[in-house]
């Protein structure tokens, strides 16, 4: 992958300071995903999306780094804040029908 963008090179270098924040290094990656520690640096720099995306991931789902601090305005973070906020309704509506049901299911008190 080509960087073809400056938003995207903001991407990769957004990528690469959370890391840093977080004390997780290139090393760290390449064990936590067995891959050699090339291919993270290869992520890490536009040249492998799938890894690449493997990593953004995983800060979003294991660190909960927000999405847009990632991808910031890009159509991509926009695409996967959309996917975000339309999951948390699902989950809301889930969460709405478990209650109902736990409700029809819990014995009634003898009055």
């Amino acid at each position: 992958m080509t960087l073809n963008s400056d938003n995207e090179q903001m991407m990769y270098l957004r990528v690469k300071g959370i890391l840093k924040t977080l004390a997780i290094n290139q090393k760290d990656l390449s064990r936590r995903f067995g891959l050699a520690q090339g291919v993270v640096s290869l992520a890490l720099n536009g040249g492998n999306e799938k890894t690449f995306r493997r990593i953004t991931d995983l800060l979003v789902q294991e660190h909960g780094i927000d999405p847009q601090l990632i991808f910031g305005e890009t159509e991509r973070g926009d695409k996967i804040m959309n996917q975000l906020e339309a999951i948390q309704a699902e989950l809301a509506e889930l969460r709405s029908e478990i209650k109902e049901l736990k409700s029809l299911v819990q014995p009634k008190p003898r009055t």
